[in-house]
């Protein structure tokens, strides 16, 4: 018996005239949800764990402009960020005259600054992973991917291991 709710018991759930919530339901039937995946929805990004409230009475006391405002506000500014980030590598790549094949990722872009902030040195996966915030393992699909979507062949393997970006 799986500890986690299955699609059916969800569905009963659903259809029940009960008025509970599915974590009570879960705990009435000895189990637990799967924890949420991660999102990507600009709202729960930038809310974080806050939560909105919908009760008209606290709207009104509220008030819902500022609120919408307050929230429209750090959208823009989280936008800016990533903004900021992309000019800022393009303005590193066109100095050093990089050209690619295919747009890159976060984590690509992220990859690509530590080795132009370490051009002409060794960089171990060990320090990109550090960076990432991922296992070394999940480091080398990173460069690998580096790699085809650059046009130029600067991205190498040292001699004692670790990579270089040789770039003049």
């Amino acid at each position: 018996m799986s500890e986690y709710l299955s699609k059916e018991e969800i569905k009963q759930w659903r259809s029940s005239l009960e008025k509970i919530t599915l974590e009570e339901f879960a705990r009435r039937l000895g189990k637990t949800l799967k924890e949420e995946k991660q999102t990507r929805d600009i709202v729960d990004m930038v809310l974080k764990n806050e939560k909105i409230s919908a009760a008209v009475s606290e709207i009104k006391k509220e008030k819902p402009k500022e609120q919408i405002l307050k929230i429209a506000k750090k959208s823009v500014n989280m936008q800016n960020e990533k903004m900021n980030k992309e000019e800022k590598t393009k303005d590193l790549t066109s100095s050093l005259k990089i050209t690619f094949k295919k747009t890159l990722t976060q984590r690509e872009q992220a990859v690509l600054e530590h080795f132009i902030k370490n051009k002409n040195q060794i960089v171990y996966a060990k320090d990109l992973a550090k960076v990432l915030e991922l296992p070394t393992d999940y480091v080398y699909k990173y460069i690998k991917n580096l790699r085809t979507k650059i046009n130029e062949d600067i991205l190498q393997n040292a001699t004692k291991g670790g990579y270089r970006l040789n770039v003049q």
